[in-house]
């Protein structure tokens, strides 16, 4: 993904009505035994992303592992996973709120949108305007002009994260 636009199409963010849940297949959190990195993860790797998809967490560092075995989750959009109630890795304070992303796919999704001068949203021709879409759903507070810059330094943070070696 382009991080540093050279081009005026490159300085253009295209939501392509990706909804949250098609980031939600990996999630990085934090081991609750070792305190490491954990991944929580679709069992099945060909499954379509989904809130139900079977899942596992493994720690990177101490081998733990667990099946989410529940049938319900709990969506608080607040840095935990929705599963296993961890917090997740990727998590900075920023402009007085948490900013958090699942993995490093979300992260650049992410960086890209806010980074993008010019944010574009495309019509649907079957089923008109949709509000799915992640981009249509972030807070005011990361998508407001006067918050860019504290956002993208936010951003690089988990971005330093995700460099740290297990």
């Amino acid at each position: 993904m382009n991080r540093k636009p050279s081009s005026p199409e490159s300085s253009r963010f295209h939501d392509e009505g990706q909804p949250v849940h098609d980031f939600m297949d990996e999630m990085l959190v934090v081991c609750p035994r070792c305190s490491g990195r954990a991944i929580s993860r679709q069992s099945d790797p060909d499954a379509r992303p989904g809130w139900f998809s079977k899942r596992r967490l493994v720690c990177t560092q101490c081998s733990y592992s667990q099946e989410w075995k529940a049938r319900e989750i709990r969506r608080n959009w607040r840095g935990l996973d929705d599963y296993y109630r961890l917090p997740l890795l990727l998590q900075a304070p920023c402009c007085g709120e948490t900013l958090w992303a699942y993995n490093e796919r979300h992260l650049a999704f992410l960086e890209d949108y806010v980074a993008a001068p010019l944010r574009e949203r495309r019509r649907d021709p079957e089923t008109g305007w949709a509000n799915s879409s992640m981009a249509s759903r972030l807070p005011q507070w990361m998508t407001s002009g006067k918050n860019r810059r504290a956002v993208l330094k936010a951003l690089t943070r988990l971005r330093m994260l995700l460099a740290v070696p297990v």
